[in-house]
């Protein structure tokens, strides 16, 4: 089974993109504080959402604000322009909530799953 769930805090604003495809998506970087070690640690995930769940993130999430997400994990190697083999995982978008004191909460009538 390949399922990741994590709350975390957004970590800039969300760009909607468009694939040469034209598919729909976009991409960030969400924060999570690691409350299992002894030290304050956090970790810095990249999520990539696509489709109808990257517009609504885009139009409805800022910088700073906690996000649920769920989704799968995926990794791609590449040789960066210094010549290094470099692995990166993400998570791929699934599902998501607002969490907390979202601005939008009150009037998200929206469908985060499978949208």
């Amino acid at each position: 089974m390949n399922q990741v769930n994590l709350v975390g805090n957004v970590t800039h604003n969300l760009e909607l993109k468009q694939s040469q495809q034209e598919i729909k998506y976009t991409q960030f970087r969400l924060a999570v504080d690691d409350k299992t070690s002894k030290e304050k640690r956090t970790n810095f995930i990249d999520i990539v959402a696509f489709g109808r769940q990257a517009e609504i993130l885009t139009q409805h999430v800022e910088k700073g604000e906690k996000l649920f997400v769920s989704g799968r994990l995926t990794s791609s190697k590449f040789v960066n322009p210094e010549g290094n083999k470099i692995s990166k995982i993400k998570v791929i978008l699934e599902a998501f909530e607002f969490t907390g004191n979202h601005k939008s909460l009150a009037q998200a009538n929206v469908v985060t799953q499978n949208a």
